[in-house]
């Protein structure tokens, strides 16, 4: 307990708010306060309600964050590899509505942020190997923002009470831990044990019935949620802006054994060439059968080999790469070609699936996945041809976090649904543009002007639909039912450019 006394007190020495970090605990409640008025309850509106309110909120985070590493780091224009995919992410809230991208992006952009900025207070950043050690030092150092809550919430109370006035800061710990009771007995216990009892629960019923008449919940809420937010951003600010520094274990030189190693991957390689074999007559096919259950079971097969054979040379080039003789390497090479040309096979399916069936969601990422991952194994193919050890793991995030940086400002939505028209056209074509009414309001004004211009009428016929024009006036209306019901700050570029048109 002395010990983390002791600890507590140099920490707020260090980052006392009579020093500039006082700046910062307030920045950090700004935004906070931000986040609760402009993006509060977005989870009830949808994801449509993150537009220029969550881009500006990021934008504020990131220049917070990186205003404060700035000084103490040196950025290099490798760092741009981080910093522009990072941006453009950003910048997708501030220009489109498509709603499958902003899920992801809400999921993977604080992973990716949180892992570069702890990358950049790295010391000597670009002579570390990634392996599994390097990734257990970076999670753990993700995770050291929680040892500093504590000290976070203290520095706040200082903020508001300075430290040398011993009494009120009694009392503003005694006033802090009777907060605490009540947000945990209202929320959590009381609740719990009501439902456990139904005579205490109307004997504390009264509770809730005072605080409703009395009270606004929403904005007791608002207040909870902005002081926590404030507590942990500020902890992670701290956290994270110390110095990172690790011991890198050793390099191992242990060597697989050549024999079990060779026949493992000799023995795999044969298989796949007696598959490939096999599957020669099929694998450059010049058309699919008609029965959509059949063309989705032909393709999706090939993408189960793509993704299986993937995570396959992934793990075989970690415990095999620069540890087996020459000739294992070898092997490793022809086994990689094989996987490479099954790769192109699932690519060739997918591309007459497209042709024949247009795309959607899933046809045009499952199509960049096939890009994403032919560069992978071409690069490494080449791996085996260089004399250093290469970075693979390192080379297999940056391609994943570049690519998907700049899918994110592609137009998505506007290319699948030009796409689509165009491939309409072809003989032959299996296209129901109905079914595009799953896009987002990014593209209400193309169907608005490709509706005027009779494009959007599909071509051929099918048991229980028929051909025709689907009532795109029905989608018409609810996208702009949308779009009329966002606040000003929910919505974005695309809704503006759209609202000035019509």
């Amino acid at each position: 307990m002395n010990n983390f006394n002791e600890n507590l007190k140099n920490n707020s020495e260090e980052i006392s708010p009579a020093k500039p970090s006082a700046k910062r605990l307030l920045l950090c409640a700004g935004l906070a306060i931000f986040w609760v008025i402009f993006i509060w309850g977005f989870w009830q509106k949808g994801i449509y309600a993150l537009g220029i309110n969550y881009f500006i909120f990021l934008s504020l985070f990131g220049g917070l964050f990186f205003g404060v590493i700035y000084k103490k780091v040196k950025f290099s224009i490798n760092d741009l590899i981080w910093l522009a995919p990072i941006f453009s992410i950003i910048l997708s809230f501030l220009i489109y509505d498509n709603p499958f991208l902003k899920i992801i992006s809400l999921l993977i952009l604080p992973v990716i942020f949180a892992f570069f900025y702890n990358y950049l207070s790295l010391e000597n950043k670009e002579a570390r190997h990634w392996d599994f050690y390097f990734l257990f030092k970076m999670i753990k150092r993700f995770f050291s923002f929680l040892s500093k809550i504590g000290l976070a919430a203290i520095l706040y109370i200082e903020l508001i009470i300075p430290a040398g006035k011993n009494k009120k800061r009694i009392i503003a710990k005694v006033a802090a831990g009777i907060l605490l009771f009540l947000i945990i007995s209202l929320t959590v216990i009381i609740p719990l044990l009501s439902s456990a009892d139904k005579v205490f629960s109307g004997k504390t019923e009264f509770i809730y019935s005072w605080i409703n008449a009395h009270v606004s919940l929403i904005f007791i809420y608002k207040i909870i949620a902005s002081i926590i937010l404030s507590v942990l951003m500020f902890s992670m600010l701290f956290a994270w802006n110390k110095k990172f520094d690790y011991r890198e274990k050793e390099e191992n030189n242990y060597k697989i054994d050549p024999i079990i190693s060779g026949i493992v991957l000799g023995g795999i390689l044969i298989i796949y060439l007696l598959f490939l074999w096999v599957q020669v007559g099929r694998l450059w096919v010049g058309s699919l059968p008609f029965e959509f259950k059949d063309t989705e079971q032909f393709v999706k097969s090939g993408f189960w080999q793509l993704f299986c054979l993937s995570i396959i040379n992934i793990i075989i080039y970690f415990f095999t790469y620069r540890k087996t003789i020459l000739i294992v390497q070898r092997i490793l090479t022809v086994f990689t070609f094989a996987s490479l040309l099954l790769l192109i096979s699932a690519a060739h399916r997918m591309q007459l699936y497209v042709t024949y069936y247009g795309f959607s969601y899933e046809k045009l990422f499952a199509s960049y996945t096939v890009i994403y991952c032919v560069i992978l194994f071409i690069w490494l193919i080449s791996r085996l041809f260089v004399k250093n050890r290469s970075n693979i793991f390192k080379f297999v995030i940056i391609l994943f976090v570049c690519m998907y940086g700049l899918i994110a400002i592609f137009p998505v939505e506007q290319f699948i649904l030009r796409a689509n028209v165009k491939l309409s056209e072809l003989n032959g074509s299996r296209i129901k543009l109905h079914e595009l009414t799953m896009l987002s309001p990014d593209v209400l004004q193309l169907i608005k002007r490709y509706k005027a211009e009779g494009l959007l009428k599909d071509k051929v016929y099918y048991p229980g639909s028929g051909a025709g024009e689907s009532d795109w006036s029905a989608w018409i209306n609810k996208k702009e039912k949308i779009i009329a019901d966002k606040k000003w700050y929910e919505r974005n570029l695309m809704n503006y450019i759209y609202l000035k048109n019509n």
